[in-house]
């Protein structure tokens, strides 16, 4: 991803998402300006500040995310929209940002963050802490750290996806596509990216259980459609028939990878898996040109994230009252495949669904249970 992740030339649906706050206007008010998401949290005239700081504004996942995010900006009052920044996956140039918010000042805000990777969670948690902000991440935590048993009074929660999960389905779903035997390539993300590692290993394992299958190939494509067409590519030229299958580990790089595969009239013909549930892919599934991926709901992941650091800046829940298991979690994800994937075609972010009034109501509905121990290396 995430977790995240996800650089996506697909943007049909990425226009006006960002700036979706507007359109949900009348639904759940206008939205306040600048000057009035000012004031402190937990003030019933003054807007609680709520930032978002996703991975990038080009994502198709990521203008989802952020779509959830401002639904709940829209429906408290008064109503608001979200602060985006956007981290392109530096994470240093995240920390720079929120950094620069926190020093001046950012006592009862609300923020939820993916810092990009591992190596920034700590320090933009110590920084919010200290700022007084309430913060909750996603997709990158390391191992030795979660929100319970820090320091910090204002690490809300932790929650993502389960890559592991997510690599052993589709790759399941590829060397049944296979008969149980052939070759297959893999693209992964960015090395040091929990997800990216996650669905490598849910990969391994299930080649161990497929002895028939060979992986002849690992390489990163850093989440990037464009390089993942050129690994492909040059795989297709060092490897030639013998690929049967590929596994990608996020559906712009399978994109790319199909498109490696168009140049040598080979699409359709060699199943590809992703992950994310991008539209493109979705539409790619369902033309035959992919085989799977597996869908997560990044609007609905934006919406719960910020609803959670929202109710602890006003109040209304207590972090340190929460159990483990409700503050360090995965969220629940579907693998789509041409059975299922005119359902997810259909599917779209429902302001009624996702409101906060909506999503406080139970903020675990959509939980699939704790993070374990090791995934997140």
């Amino acid at each position: 991803m995430g977790s995240a992740h996800f650089r996506r030339r697909s943007l049909r649906r990425t226009a006006g998402l960002v700036g979706a706050c507007t359109a949900l206007a009348a639904a759940f008010g206008a939205c306040a300006s600048d000057d009035e998401v000012a004031g402190a949290g937990g003030s019933k005239d003054k807007a609680v500040p709520l930032y978002a700081g996703v991975g990038s504004l080009s994502s198709e996942y990521w203008s989802a995310y952020t779509e959830g995010a401002n639904i709940v900006g829209s429906s408290v009052k008064p109503a608001q929209r979200v602060k985006v920044l956007a981290s392109e996956f530096e994470g240093q140039k995240l920390l720079e940002q929120f950094g620069a918010i926190f020093a001046k000042g950012c006592e009862g805000c609300a923020v939820s963050v993916d810092p990009a990777s591992n190596a920034f969670t700590k320090a933009l948690v110590t920084r919010a802490d200290k700022a007084g902000a309430y913060i909750v991440t996603l997709w990158n935590r390391p191992e030795q750290i979660h929100p319970y048993d820090t320091a910090s009074e204002h690490w809300v929660a932790h929650t993502t996806f389960d890559g592991v999960d997510s690599g052993y389905r589709n790759a399941k779903a590829l060397i049944e596509a296979m008969g149980g035997r052939g070759k297959i390539v893999a693209l992964g993300g960015i090395a040091d990216n929990p997800p990216a590692k996650q669905r490598l290993v849910g990969l391994g394992k299930a080649l161990d259980e497929h002895p028939g299958v060979e992986l002849l190939e690992t390489q990163v494509a850093d989440w990037d459609q464009v390089k993942a067409q050129t690994v492909t590519e040059t795989w297709l030229s060092k490897y030639g028939s013998q690929i049967t299958g590929i596994f990608s580990a996020s559906d712009g790089m399978a994109l790319g990878a199909v498109e490696a595969l168009r140049g040598k009239g080979l699409a359709g013909k060699v199943p590809v898996t992703g992950s994310d549930g991008s539209t493109d892919v979705l539409e790619l599934i369902k033309k035959g040109e992919m085989l799977s991926t597996m869908y997560i709901d990044g609007a609905y992941q934006g919406a719960l994230a910020q609803s959670l650091a929202y109710a602890a800046a006003t109040g209304e829940i207590d972090p340190a009252e929460l159990t483990e298991e409700q503050r360090d979690f995965n969220l629940e994800q579907t693998l789509v495949t041409k059975d299922n994937v005119d359902e997810f075609l259909a599917k779209r972010p429902d302001p009624a669904t996702l409101s906060y009034q909506a999503i406080s109501k139970d903020f675990w509905a959509k939980s699939a249970g704790p993070i374990v121990a090791g995934a997140n290396e």
